[in-house]
């Protein structure tokens, strides 16, 4: 029996990523804050003393083989790295303030590599004000890097996922789909577009996509909602259809399932959608906004509304 493994030799390989966050949330047991204190949105979310009233934390990492490879310049995954986090904020409107930065470095990293990480970090981070203050570096094996940023913010008020109400509307920033060609290293969080949804008390729900739309979605409206999606009106975008002729998948299916798209996916009051809409597009031009569908009573699933089939909540996972 390894160093790593219990008698029941059970490993993580025999469960999915939402059981293995599930069973770790229930053994941290009392040092773990119920939602949305806790685990469960993109941020956790605290009363704070400043003029903002919430202070918002959130925590992610990039890892070599999985994040980006070996092609990818140093600058590149520092600034990926940046904006994941960024768009974790930006799902719940808040401004950004401070982080600390670890990594975890094979002694056969070029340090030049190393470097140039940094500073596309550092650079994203400037650009919205984020201070690094603090961090920690230890020495894994050959060939190993990852890099964890635990980050810091401020909001006005709990926007967050599980929100929504029945006759909600559903809308989605950007177009889904195809990341691989690019765009996984290549976006910028939509922080300004959240903190204006943030300010809108008629936006009742929001979530970053991160893992794609079929996984994510289910994500936001929680177990006492279902969703009725409109796939014709879901947004494909151009990397999604050159994919789809690569590898014979549809697009769709792409825009679904793909993952890391970084958009914003969010619900409004059915009285106010149009306003929210046409005020949104007024105040971001150059960010498409689509109205995919609404919320319905149920327990957590996806139907299609042209022909009322579920639709599969399949997406990125990191133990898949």
């Amino acid at each position: 029996m390894g160093a790593l493994t219990t008698q029941s030799g059970r490993s993580l390989a025999a469960l999915s990523e939402t059981e293995i966050i599930q069973r770790i949330v229930a053994a941290l047991s009392d040092a773990c804050p119920v939602f949305p204190a806790g685990p469960g949105g993109d941020c956790a979310v605290f009363e704070n003393q400043s003029d903002q009233k919430y202070r918002v934390s959130t925590i992610d990492s990039v890892i070599l083989g999985r994040h980006f490879d070996l092609a990818c310049s140093g600058a590149k995954a520092g600034r990926k790295l940046v904006q994941r986090n960024l768009s974790d904020l930006a799902a719940a409107g808040a401004t950004p303030s401070d982080a600390l930065l670890s990594f975890i470095v094979g002694a056969d990293v070029e340090s030049d590599w190393l470097e140039d990480f940094a500073h596309g970090a550092g650079r994203a981070a400037a650009n919205v004000g984020l201070k690094i203050v603090g961090g920690d570096i230890c020495r894994g094996t050959m060939g190993t890097f990852s890099a964890t940023l635990a980050l810091q913010g401020h909001s006005s008020r709990i926007l967050t996922r599980h929100t929504c109400q029945v006759g909600d509307i559903i809308f989605v920033t950007g177009k889904l789909g195809g990341s691989i060609y690019g765009h996984h290293l290549d976006f910028m969080a939509r922080l300004k577009e959240g903190q204006w949804l943030c300010a809108q008390s008629t936006v009742t729900a929001c979530t970053d996509l991160s893992d794609g739309l079929a996984k994510d979605l289910p994500g936001l409206i929680g177990s006492r909602f279902n969703a009725r999606i409109d796939l014709g009106a879901v947004p494909i975008s151009e990397d999604a259809q050159a994919l789809a002729k690569a590898d014979g998948k549809p697009g769709l299916e792409h825009a679904l399932q793909d993952g890391e798209d970084y958009e914003l996916l969010f619900t409004s009051s059915p009285t106010q959608a149009d306003l929210i809409a046409a005020t949104f597009q007024k105040n971001f031009p150059k960010t498409l906004l689509s109205q995919i569908g609404k919320v319905e009573a149920g327990k957590g699933e996806v139907f299609s509304l042209a022909d009322n089939q579920p639709i599969k909540s399949g997406g990125f996972s990191h133990f898949d």
